[in-house]
């Protein structure tokens, strides 16, 4: 129904995947959404490990030596049945990791490390993205941090709303506001800029930004230790399972949970103005 790119411009770190990874969790719990994350990243395994072991990998190889599906080939499968026209939305669940059944899965970067064949395959994610958007409530793509590769911009022309992730960074800030002056796919109004890992006692707080940018739609995720190490050990679902009914105490904990409640609430009311004509897609 509604698909949501997170890019930057910058290759330095802005704390993108475990914010996608924060919101998305948090609206397949909270708001019942029907969400599918796509990584589409180049050779960065972070998004599985937020939810997914080792242990849990070995038992998906010793279920293809029993004939079953190779989940961690998965994407490569699905993307050759798109080449071939082979492929319908409700397919695409088949091939992507369950987090949070009927909820929240999750579709594998490709295994590639080449930048080249990464991107052959990579044009073929806006058939597969218009797919998914049939079929789930939410597509959530994770891009890499590149503003060279057309199939980046592509997938940035074709987003109902983008996220631009960036740090507490003047080098970066200024970044975001040279591509949103320069980049025709960031000069939509559907733009929401994010800092991941916030820290509260930087002068470059959510005030003094937003005033730099001149942009009260700025969404922040406070940085968060037990977050960060439920991240590390595959624990992200159980963190916000067992977090999220005392998000109301004055903790860091419901610091946390409560910024990542207000970027997803800026999603969704970016989402209701597409949808009721405030906002052009095009």
């Amino acid at each position: 129904m509604a698909i949501l790119s997170f890019w930057s411009g910058s290759k330095k770190e802005t704390g993108q995947t475990l914010s996608i990874v924060a919101i998305a969790t948090y609206m397949s719990v909270e708001h019942n959404y029907k969400t599918l994350i796509i990584d589409a990243t180049l050779d960065d395994d972070t998004l599985t490990r937020c939810f997914w072991n080792q242990d849990a990998n070995k038992e998906i190889k010793r279920a293809l030596n029993q004939g079953k599906l190779d989940l961690t080939s998965g994407t490569e499968g699905l993307m050759s049945a798109i080449a071939s026209n082979k492929t319908t939305p409700e397919i695409i669940a088949n091939y992507a990791k369950i987090v949070f059944k009927n909820r929240l899965d999750v579709l594998m970067g490709l295994r590639t490390k080449s930048t080249s064949e990464h991107e052959k395959t990579l044009t073929l994610y806006t058939d597969l993205i218009a797919a998914a958007n049939q079929y789930y409530d939410l597509v959530i793509v994770d891009l890499s941090k590149t503003a060279e590769r057309q199939s980046t911009r592509n997938i940035l022309q074709m987003s109902d709303v983008i996220m631009y992730t960036m740090s507490q960074n003047l080098k970066q800030i200024n970044e975001y506001m040279g591509y949103k002056r320069t980049m025709p796919e960031l000069a939509k109004k559907n733009v929401i800029p994010l800092i991941g890992s916030m820290n509260g006692y930087s002068k470059y707080n959510t005030r003094n930004i937003t005033a730099y940018i001149k942009d009260k739609n700025l969404a922040t995720i406070l940085y968060n230790n037990a977050f960060m190490e439920a991240a590390s050990e595959a624990k992200v679902s159980e963190f916000f399972l067992n977090t999220r009914i005392s998000k109301k105490a004055w903790d860091r904990n419901s610091q946390f949970l409560n910024s990542v409640e207000d970027a997803s609430q800026k999603v969704i009311e970016k989402f209701e103005e597409i949808k009721y004509g405030k906002i052009s897609h095009s």
